[in-house]
C-alpha cells in the first residue's frame, strides 16, 4: 500500500494510549504510544481521535462528523473491538442463567466495520484495519470481579476463565477476515504481543490495557507497517 500522507486514527482506549496506574489503580493517559514520534519520524500527518469506552457503533458516528470536517484525509486507521467484545458483568453476576449478549453482537460487529471500509472507500480515503491485542484472562477476570461481583456465578457462566480470551480472539479473527475479503491494509497487533514468549508482562494490572511497555510494542508494530508502505513507493 503506498503510504498516505494525512491519517486519522479513530479506536477506543488501546489506541488512546490509556494506562492503569500500578500506585492508585486508575487510568490515565501515557506517551509511550508515541503516535507524534511516528508522524515525526514518517513525515506524516497523523491526528487520533481514539476515545476511552468506545465501541465500533460509537466510533463510526466519531468517524463520519470527522471526515466530514477533513476532507483531505487520505488514510484511516480503526482499532476497534475490545469494548464491543465486553459484558455487563454486573447483569451476568445477577443471573448467570439467562443468556446475556455483548456490547456489540459479532454479526453486527462485522456489518458495522464492513460499512465503514465501504463509507471510507466511496471517500476516497484508504481503509487500514487493526487486529486486537490479546487480553490475560486471569488478570481481566480478577479485575471485573474486584468490586464484589460473585467470581462464582461469573465463572459459571463462562464455563472457563480462557473463554474471555475465546471471545475476545473472536472479534480479533473477524477484522482480519474483513481485511482478506475487501483487500484492506491490515496492522496485526495481535501477532506482535502473541511473539513475546510472556506477552502478559506487557500488561496492566487490568489484563486489557498494555502498558507503556507493550505501547512501545504497538509502536514498534506501526513503525514497521509504515516502513514496508514507505519501501512499496520506492
Amino acid at each position: 500500500m503506498p503510504i498516505a500522507d494525512n491519517i486519522m486514527i479513530f479506536g477506543d482506549s488501546i489506541m488512546k494510549g490509556v494506562v492503569l496506574s500500578e500506585s492508585d489503580r486508575r487510568y490515565r493517559i501515557s506517551s509511550e504510544l508515541g503516535i507524534d514520534t511516528l508522524a515525526q519520524s514518517f513525515g506524516l500527518n497523523i491526528a487520533n481521535h481514539s476515545r476511552f469506552g468506545c465501541t465500533l457503533e460509537k466510533g463510526l458516528g466519531i468517524l463520519r462528523r470527522t471526515v466530514e470536517k477533513n476532507p483531505n484525509c487520505s488514510a484511516v486507521i480503526m482499532e476497534y473491538g475490545g469494548n464491543d467484545c465486553d459484558f455487563d458483568w454486573a447483569q451476568v453476576a445477577a443471573e448467570p442463567n439467562k443468556e446475556h449478549f455483548p456490547n456489540t453482537p459479532l454479526e453486527r460487529f462485522t456489518e458495522l466495520y464492513a460499512g465503514a471500509i465501504e463509507y471510507l472507500r466511496k471517500h476516497g480515503i484508504i481503509p487500514i484495519l487493526t487486529t486486537l491485542p490479546p487480553l490475560c484472562s486471569e488478570r481481566y477476570f480478577n479485575w471485573i470481579c474486584r468490586s464484589g461481583l460473585d467470581r462464582d456465578k461469573i465463572l459459571g457462566w463462562l464455563g472457563d476463565i480462557d473463554a474471555i480470551y475465546r471471545y475476545q480472539e473472536g472479534y480479533s479473527k473477524a477484522v482480519e477476515q474483513l481485511a482478506e475479503r475487501f483487500g484492506t491494509a491490515l496492522i496485526d497487533l495481535r501477532s506482535t504481543f502473541l511473539a513475546e514468549r510472556r506477552y502478559e508482562d506487557f500488561y496492566c494490572a487490568d489484563g486489557i490495557h498494555p502498558n507503556e511497555s507493550g505501547q512501545r510494542l504497538i509502536q514498534g508494530a506501526f513503525s514497521n507497517f509504515f516502513t514496508e508502505a514507505k519501501e512499496a513507493t520506492v
